[in-house]
């Protein structure tokens, strides 16, 4: 009985996480319905919602002063991300390359804090890389930042959707009347933004396990 009470947690935190990778399924499939993803649809929305929970979960664990090196770095990245969302409505609203001058206001004082701190930063890694939220963060990192990109390249779209373009767009006076890359990009985009979600997803859940587990920690130094 006492093994499956420790096993609880972890049937918990299966089902909240199997719950909110459906939600997440949900929100593309709801976007999709709407024939392309723009900038207040539902993935752009949730991907700064799970943005900025990250954030704020990564400056609550600034209070474990054995990591807090670490989550003040992280909580930095994560930043810069959430600011690079928002990318079209700063630049619009306020000023050209509104975006990039904010991001570089919180990404210099980050490196400058991981450069610093190197010694402490890297201890702190290095403890964390053993616990399997640290592993999820860095999937949904490099899901991000590597699989997404490849996986959104217009060639990749132009040479999977040119066989149905071919077949099934009309012509008018000899000429498609939809060009292939306007005829791929919202389905391109739109497979690239749901992969992007999906990694930040994966961000947030990394986060709070790692915070899980360094409670734990914190718990157990009492």
């Amino acid at each position: 009985m006492n093994n499956y009470k420790k096993l609880t947690p972890l049937a918990v935190s299966i089902v909240l996480y199997a719950l909110a990778m459906l939600s997440v399924a949900l929100i593309i499939k709801q976007d999709f319905a709407n024939g392309q993803v723009l900038e207040e649809e539902m993935i752009e929305i949730f991907q700064e919602v799970f943005l900025i929970l990250a954030v704020i979960f990564s400056l609550i664990a600034t209070r474990f002063q054995k990591f807090k090196t670490f989550n003040y770095a992280m909580a930095g990245m994560l930043m810069v991300h959430f600011i690079r969302e928002f990318d079209f409505w700063l630049n619009y609203n306020l000023f050209d390359y509104a975006w990039q001058i904010l991001a570089l206001v919180v990404f210099i004082p980050t490196v400058y804090l991981i450069i610093s701190k190197r010694k402490a930063f890297i201890k702190d890694v290095f403890s964390l890389s053993k616990s399997y939220g640290f592993g999820i963060f860095i999937i949904g990192f490099l899901t991000l930042h590597v699989f997404s990109r490849l996986f959104g390249s217009k060639k990749i779209w132009n040479w999977l959707m040119e066989p149905i373009y071919v077949k099934s767009v009309a012509e008018a006076k000899g000429e498609k009347i939809i060009s292939l890359e306007d005829f791929v990009y919202p389905l391109k985009t739109g497979a690239q933004e749901g992969i992007e979600l999906f990694a930040y997803l994966l961000i947030l859940i990394g986060v709070i396990e790692m915070f899980i587990s360094k409670n734990n920690a914190h718990k157990k130094l009492k």
